[in-house]
């Protein structure tokens, strides 16, 4: 008796296609892919303050990122800091050799030690938004009497007692004269508040009222010894 599987099977085929074709759904259709920036298309790159706009094309363009505003206050916060730290790098390397007190003599060298990375960063971030920076930056000895109305700087009067100071006397001088100068940073960093900008400037600005409060305290209590 003749086989009858390839009929079966061929009705099975039969069935599953026309099932198919009558189910009313149709074939999935692919999602079209979003538009991006394509290398005909022009983008306008604001320019830094006092600087014009740049019309960018091509792969430049496609790469480009937007460039942020410098916030002015940020700007002449670092400017006057990088100053400020750099009278204080004078008065120690002024006062150390004259100094007699070990916690003193530490005390002014941890000072240098902390403030020279901290005008290093300042000046960084200045050259990096093509800002002016202060040259007081390269040589602290530039300029070191003519600061204006800059809270806490030592006169050029103070510096030359601290020069000349010897023994207990240039540990108390300097002690006074930095607690001084530390205090009119903290001014500044006070002032620097309401401007604030960029969100590392307030972290530095944070890290130096910091520092420089608990050092403040250390020399008050250096001095109550050595009175």
């Amino acid at each position: 008796m003749p086989t009858r599987r390839p009929v079966v099977a061929t009705l099975a085929l039969t069935l599953a296609l026309g099932v198919a074709g009558c189910s009313g759904e149709e074939d999935p259709q692919p999602v079209p892919a979003t538009p991006g920036v394509t290398s005909s298309d022009p983008v306008i790159q604001p320019g830094l303050p006092g600087e014009p706009n740049a019309t960018l094309s091509g792969s430049t363009a496609a790469t480009a990122q937007p460039r942020a505003t410098v916030a002015a206050g940020d700007v002449t916060f670092y400017q006057d800091m990088i100053v400020h730290h750099s009278q204080a790098i004078v008065m120690v390397e002024t006062a150390l050799p004259r100094l007699t007190d070990t916690q003193v003599k530490s005390l002014a060298s941890r000072i240098a030690d902390e403030q020279k990375p901290e005008i290093l960063a300042m000046t960084t971030w200045l050259e990096d938004r093509k800002q002016e920076v202060p040259p007081q930056a390269t040589n602290p000895r530039l300029g070191e009497h003519d600061h204006g109305d800059m809270p806490g700087m030592a006169t050029a009067e103070d510096m030359r007692r601290l020069a000349t100071a010897s023994g207990v006397e240039a540990d108390r001088l300097f002690l006074t004269l930095m607690t001084r100068h530390h205090e009119g940073a903290l001014d500044m960093v006070g002032e620097h508040g309401s401007t604030a900008g960029e969100e590392n400037v307030s972290e530095m600005a944070d890290d130096i009222n910091v520092t420089q409060l608990k050092q403040i305290q250390q020399m008050q209590a250096m001095l109550q010894r050595l009175a």
